[in-house]
């Protein structure tokens, strides 16, 4: 069988994003995944039957330690010898597309799942840009997992941009992403957590830094919950990021008001979702946000801001709400207009998850992902 190597920066990933990927393309491909390590490796390989190839791969700009990993994978795909080298994440990238170019990988294709730089400032601005465009100079195509995303990237490379599908990275199961929780189960799940049967649960799930939105969020509950105290906010995931911090002011907030749950970063967010009545991404900056339409599979409405992919998935007023980036009073009436008004919750609700089954569902986007591959063959 062919060759097909997949990188990605961290093992996360390959839990989330990736998740059943490569199992199902090893039905086609001999798949191996070149990633870091962690605790969570085994259960990865077990889970996708495909062997894992470990790398110290840094998020961090540290050069040493990347030459040192570059030096490493170059060895590793000389010996390998794949057809396709498919990377995801910056770092991964960024040493993927290097290595795959010096060992004269043929198909060395590079997803876009988000731009940092968008966001970013001064020096680290113009680290992140360069290495974008060095990952798409060495790569031979390039994947976003947005459509409006792929005019910024074309932007910054002469090399052939698309998407697979409809856009994202995998797709969402839609079976998995299904609320099939009985009212008991949700009702343990409520007081296992402090909550009440009738409370209104606004969710959050990322990481927990500035760009994905949380000081204007929080800001925002804060307000909503005084006026409003049967609403809660369930904020998931990990909030330790030295390069993106969130205020003190919100760190006050998540610490002080009561209607604010802090869960850590959760393999599976199912038993959250199947009690949330709003789910929320106030975001900067996306590719295709994978937690919308997870939620939005979960039959949740949506509301994101008006940003790339975020106004792919959302359809305003229909399945969702869009409103600006970074405007509190925006997201103020819009978090409002989900709590008080019933006949638009129940219209919108009534919407989300077949909008999401029709584009996203995962089956459809495997299929797309290895006719893409096939293609690939074709032209030897």
């Amino acid at each position: 069988m062919k060759k097909i190597v997949i990188m990605v920066t961290v093992p996360v990933v390959l839990e989330t994003w990736l998740k059943g990927q490569a199992k199902f393309l090893s039905n086609y491909y001999e798949v191996e995944i070149v990633t870091s390590y962690s605790d969570k490796i085994q259960s990865i390989k077990e889970y996708e039957n495909v062997s894992v190839k470990i790398v110290d791969f840094n998020r961090k700009i540290n050069i040493f330690k990347d030459l040192k990993v570059l030096i490493q994978l170059t060895g590793y795909l000389l010996k390998k010898k794949p057809l396709i080298v498919y990377t995801l994440t910056p770092k991964a990238g960024l040493l993927g597309m290097i290595s795959s170019w010096i060992t004269r990988v043929p198909y060395r294709l590079h997803s876009v799942v988000g731009l940092p730089h968008l966001e970013a400032t001064g020096i680290r601005k113009k680290i992140l840009t360069i290495t974008e465009k060095t990952t798409y100079f060495f790569s031979s195509k390039i994947y976003c997992n947005s459509k409006i995303l792929t005019a910024t990237v074309k932007n910054m490379t002469a090399k052939e941009v698309a998407i697979i599908g409809n856009g994202s990275v995998n797709g969402v199961d839609t079976e998995f992403f299904k609320d099939k929780f009985s009212e008991s189960q949700k009702n343990k799940i409520k007081d296992n957590l402090k909550l009440k049967k009738d409370d209104f649960i606004i969710t959050f799930v990322g990481r927990i830094v500035k760009d994905k939105g949380i000081n204007e969020l929080l800001s925002v509950f804060d307000l909503l919950s005084d006026k409003y105290p049967k609403i809660k906010l369930l904020l998931i995931g990990d909030y330790k990021n030295e390069s993106d911090p969130i205020s003190k002011q919100s760190h006050q907030i998540i610490k002080e008001n009561n209607s604010v749950k802090y869960i850590e970063f959760q393999d599976d967010i199912r038993k959250y979702l199947c009690i949330t009545n709003l789910f929320v991404l106030p975001s900067y900056r996306e590719g295709l946000p994978n937690v919308l339409i997870e939620a939005g599979s979960f039959n949740i409405p949506l509301l994101a801001t008006d940003i790339n992919g975020c106004n792919e998935v959302i359809k305003h007023n229909i399945n969702g709400m869009l409103v600006k980036k970074k405007d509190e009073v925006d997201l103020f009436h819009a978090m409002e207009k989900f709590i008080i008004d019933e006949k638009f919750y129940n219209f919108v609700r009534c919407n989300v998850r077949d909008s999401i089954v029709k584009k996203y569902d995962q089956k459809y986007f495997w299929n797309e992902l290895l006719g893409e591959l096939k293609k690939l063959d074709m032209d030897i």
